[in-house]
């Protein structure tokens, strides 16, 4: 016999954790579906960051390094984290291909005040889950890791989620599953997404990589490649990783060029050792509208695949467990029951960033080595610090705008080619669609 849960959450990511965790808190029966055996195993690229000090998504973090606590005062809540961690993140640094260095944050000076300039701080991702997981259970959340989901079923009374061990009924199920959701696969959710792309990453774990500065986020643009390397929180430890939106790339080859071969770079990794290899594939969809279908709710990177982080994951379960918990308080098992948590998702995420298009084109298409390696040099001082994905986009253009008419006197051919691009964009994003594989 199927058992009754009030809530039955599939993914034990940290959007499912922590909606498992405050509802579980509340008194709430929950079931968390996991399909790894271990969730301190994770095979992801993003380095664990938690972004600090700075309003991203209308929300902001900070980390008591005393007492190792995220603090998220906006939403009002905190997490506690017993881990390794490592906060020497002050932005982002991009290279040209010649080994010009356009930056994002003056490094040197920020990390004289480490607590008050941070922009973010690597943790091990998997400690954190292991952390927010046995406070979850502690409340009286059930565990199931090794369980794959199989199927959805929607009756009036209930949704049934079926799996390869059992099959688990809840009045609400939440999918919390991530950037290639089987529940929002199953129920056709993402029919009603504009898709973009899908990105392939490849990251090599290394030891002894000297950069001239690795305080935070270094991207680098080569010919053949884009690549970035950050620190973890594991000392002396890096990841070194490139991104394509061509599933033809050989992304093996092309990192190993990079790492030993470029004339420029490859001396940074002259005596590194390579520790570990971690990839995974992205499919580039637009912020789904409204997050809710018939009972079943949609949170963290099953929303949109393309911005969310840790920190907005963390929060999105947060708003997401205590609008369960309202409905059941409330007797309203439906749709107006968790409007608290659509109304944030709506308000904080889709109307301010959801709808905003995708880029398309590769300045490497259109740009020489030497027209990059003298955009990247031109800024006479480092732009205004940001660990925001969205905000270094606009601090870019705010520090080049100003600089069109020198632009335009010393090489007048890189503006006509920064207009063949932008008029280029649709076909450009066409050709990054084709190339990519939607698995709808």
């Amino acid at each position: 016999m199927t058992k009754q849960y009030d809530v039955v959450i599939v993914g034990a990511g940290p959007a499912g954790l922590m909606a498992a965790k405050t509802a579980g808190e509340s008194g709430l029966n929950i079931a968390l579906i996991e399909r790894k055996k271990d969730i301190s195993w994770v095979r992801r690229t993003d380095a664990g960051i938690i972004a600090l000090n700075e309003y991203i998504y209308g929300q902001i973090v900070t980390f008591n390094r005393a007492t190792q606590t995220l603090v998220f005062p906006v939403a009002g809540f905190s997490v506690k984290y017993e881990g390794p961690w490592n906060d020497n993140r002050y932005g982002f640094h991009f290279y040209s291909p010649g080994g010009k260095r356009f930056k994002v944050g003056d490094w040197a000076e920020l990390k004289k005040d480490p607590v008050k300039n941070s922009k973010g701080v690597a943790l091990s991702k998997g400690k954190l889950l292991e952390g927010i997981l046995a406070e979850a259970q502690s409340s009286g959340v059930e565990y199931f890791p090794n369980t794959n989901v199989t199927g959805v079923a929607i009756q009036d009374d209930g949704i049934t989620v079926e799996t390869n061990q059992k099959n688990f009924q809840g009045r609400f199920v939440v999918a919390a599953d991530g950037v290639n959701s089987r529940i929002v696969r199953a129920l056709g959710l993402n029919k009603q997404r504009q898709f973009s792309g899908t990105s392939c990453y490849l990251t090599r774990v290394m030891t002894g990589v000297v950069p001239p500065e690795v305080e935070g986020i270094l991207f680098i643009m080569t010919m053949y490649g884009t690549f970035s390397i950050s620190q973890v929180c594991d000392k002396d430890h890096y990841h070194v990783g490139i991104v394509t939106n061509d599933p033809k790339d050989e992304l093996e080859m092309l990192l190993q060029r990079f790492t030993h071969d470029d004339p420029v770079f490859s001396p940074w990794f002259r005596n590194a050792k390579r520790v570990d290899d971690e990839c995974c594939v992205v499919n580039t969809l637009q912020a789904i509208e409204r997050p809710f279908y018939r009972n079943v709710i949609l949170v963290g990177d099953a929303c949109w695949s393309y911005q969310f982080s840790n920190a907005l994951s963390l929060t999105a379960g947060y708003h997401l467990g205590y609008a369960l918990t309202r409905a059941f308080l409330n007797g309203k098992m439906n749709e107006e029951g968790v409007a608290q948590y659509l109304e944030w998702y709506d308000t904080q995420i889709y109307k301010p960033y959801g709808q905003l298009p995708f880029g398309g084109g590769n300045l490497t298409q259109y740009l020489t080595a030497e027209e990059l390696d003298y955009l990247a040099a031109l800024p006479a001082a480092p732009a205004p610090s940001t660990a925001s994905f969205t905000r270094v986009f606009h601090t870019i253009l705010e520090t080049y705008m100003p600089l069109s008419e020198r632009i335009k006197e010393d090489h007048p051919a890189i503006l006509e080619k920064f207009k063949a691009m932008g008029e280029d964009m649709e076909k450009n994003l066409e050709e990054k669609k084709k190339a990519g594989f939607p698995n709808k």
